[in-house]
């Protein structure tokens, strides 16, 4: 019995001294010591340059009586930005400015003559982001200047292209799974105008993953 008490007595003793020491460094964390104050959060600002890759998916509502599938296909590409943290003195609003291009593969066939041909080779905006930071998740909505290369072409006649401009709007998710490494899904509606009285309305939805150059910032545990 006092053997079994003495294991206790030592157990429990041992439990204290670890709890103890494993408090005082959540405490110190990041500051380095108990007179600079409460640990910080491994959570990262998100106010700072950034670069990246995407890819996804685009569709239309352009048809035809001649066209045998949808304007649609898949494209890829990049981009980057700033974001800025604390706008406005709250800290959870963050504002920002995103420019991207993208190669494109939307296209469509048969569209005003049998054979004919009509793609978006590439595309691309510069917008503006307004968001609300959840920790590492950010919510943003994004809108601003969209432009896209078009062309058309008939066998045996020739292509023809044009660059069109319009606007876009859209929004998405942005995780940081790092201090420096972000996904995103984003769906952005691009408005380029009219070209051979087809309405280019473009829907798409992507991928993304962006690197944050210097983000080295923490914000306080609440």
């Amino acid at each position: 019995m006092k053997l079994l008490s003495g294991i206790a007595g030592l157990t429990l003793a041992s439990v204290v001294a670890i709890a103890s020491a494993n408090s005082a460094d959540l405490y110190r964390g990041q500051a380095g010591g108990y007179k600079d104050g409460p640990i910080v959060a491994p959570v990262a600002t998100w106010t700072g340059f950034y670069a990246g890759i995407n890819g996804g998916y685009g569709w239309s509502d352009i048809d035809s009586d001649f066209a045998t599938d949808d304007f649609n296909g898949g494209f890829g590409g990049g981009q980057i930005g700033y974001n800025w943290q604390g706008a406005f003195g709250t800290s959870p609003l963050v504002i920002g400015i995103e420019a991207d291009i993208q190669g494109s593969g939307i296209g469509i066939d048969n569209v005003l003559v049998a054979g004919d041909e009509f793609s978006l080779n590439y595309f691309g905006t510069v917008r503006g982001r307004l968001g609300y930071a959840f920790g590492n998740t950010l919510a943003y909505a994004t809108g601003g200047f969209a432009y896209g290369e078009f062309e058309y072409s008939v066998p045996g006649l020739g292509s023809a292209s044009e660059t069109e401009t319009g606007y876009v709007v859209g929004g998405g998710l942005e995780h940081k799974f790092t201090q420096n490494i972000s996904g995103k899904l984003e769906y952005q509606y691009l408005n380029l105008g009219e070209e051979n009285d087809l309405d280019l309305g473009i829907n798409t939805v992507r991928v993304g993953l962006n690197y944050h150059f210097g983000a080295t910032g923490y914000e306080p545990l609440k």
